[in-house]
């Protein structure tokens, strides 16, 4: 009989259906992406739902991957932050150090020469005494000469004092009797290095913000010139200082004919911890903090080697 249901011709054979994930599982987002485009214009939709839960899976994957990027971002950022901070504090406070290590030796060159002058005349003194030759008029004039260097003494101490003496808030200062105000504390130190400071304007010119901690922008550039000029055992050693303004800037120039900045460092001049001095001689703060007082100031400070040397200029935008 052909109708046994036991012989083989009529075995029913049930195929296993496609697992639709495992097709898809494989595909980039790009191919599942045209899959659910292509699937979504078709007439048999069954697996649009697979190949959208797929596509969301991988969204939601990559959406926390992506979180726990941004979570670490921005914790390295709080980090670097904070390291930021701390190394400007660190730049700062060594700036502070070496300005006032410099202005010491500033003042003890401004008070050798009038205590050296107190001394001699102390001993003309007694030895005149001896020989009977003080009377009013002598001592007078003794009177006199010591009060001038007793006056140079207290003017360089003043000048000491107010130059490391915060000041908080801003305000209109001249340039003129600032730069004046610089070249008198130094003025020893620099005769004893046979540095000649021209400030070239006859006029004044007032600009607004933090008078010392501009002094010690022009301080920093000065002593960087000195030290070249010592470095290169120049001769003839100049540094002029020239200002003017225009409608909108005040303008600083400080050149000196020192040989100017290496061309390899020029670009990186203001970055921290670049100098041009020897290993161990110099450590680069003062030109970078000399920046960030000209960004206080409300300018910018560049450089750019000329014939002989260097010229540093500072920006100013004018205040109203």
């Amino acid at each position: 009989m052909n109708n046994n249901p036991f012989k083989k011709e009529n075995d029913i054979v049930i195929k296993k259906r496609k697992n639709p994930k495992g097709d898809y599982a494989h595909l980039s987002t790009t191919e599942l992406l045209e899959a659910v485009k292509q699937s979504a214009h078709s007439s048999h939709r069954a697996d649009l739902d697979i190949l959208l839960e797929i596509f969301l899976q991988r969204y939601n994957i990559r959406q926390q991957e992506l979180d726990a990027l941004n979570r670490s971002l921005k914790q390295k950022i709080a980090s670097e932050v904070k390291k930021s901070e701390a190394n400007q504090k660190r730049y700062e406070q060594q700036a502070k150090m070496a300005a006032m290590g410099e202005m010491m030796d500033a003042v003890a060159h401004q008070w050798k020469q009038p205590l050296n002058a107190l001394s001699m005349m102390s001993d003309l003194l007694v030895m005149d005494y001896e020989a009977n030759e003080v009377d009013l008029d002598y001592i007078q004039q003794m009177r006199t000469d010591m009060q001038v260097q007793i006056e140079h003494m207290m003017t360089t101490l003043n000048e000491f004092r107010n130059f490391f003496r915060p000041k908080e808030k801003n305000e209109s200062f001249g340039l003129k009797r600032s730069l004046q105000s610089i070249t008198l504390l130094v003025k020893d130190e620099f005769l004893k290095n046979n540095i000649t400071i021209n400030i070239k304007p006859k006029q004044e010119l007032l600009i607004y913000g933090n008078e010392n901690e501009f002094k010690h922008l022009v301080l920093n550039i000065i002593n960087n010139a000195k030290d070249a000029f010592n470095e290169r055992e120049i001769e003839n050693r100049e540094i002029d200082i020239d200002f003017f303004k225009d409608e909108n800037y005040t303008y600083l120039e400080i050149s000196d004919n020192a040989g100017g900045v290496p061309t390899h460092i020029i670009k990186d001049i203001f970055k921290p911890e670049v100098t041009t001095k020897p290993a161990g001689k110099g450590t680069g703060i003062g030109l970078y903090m000399s920046t960030q007082i000209a960004q206080k100031l409300g300018g910018v400070l560049n450089v750019k080697n000329s014939e002989n040397g260097a010229t540093f200029q500072l920006k100013i935008q004018n205040h109203p």
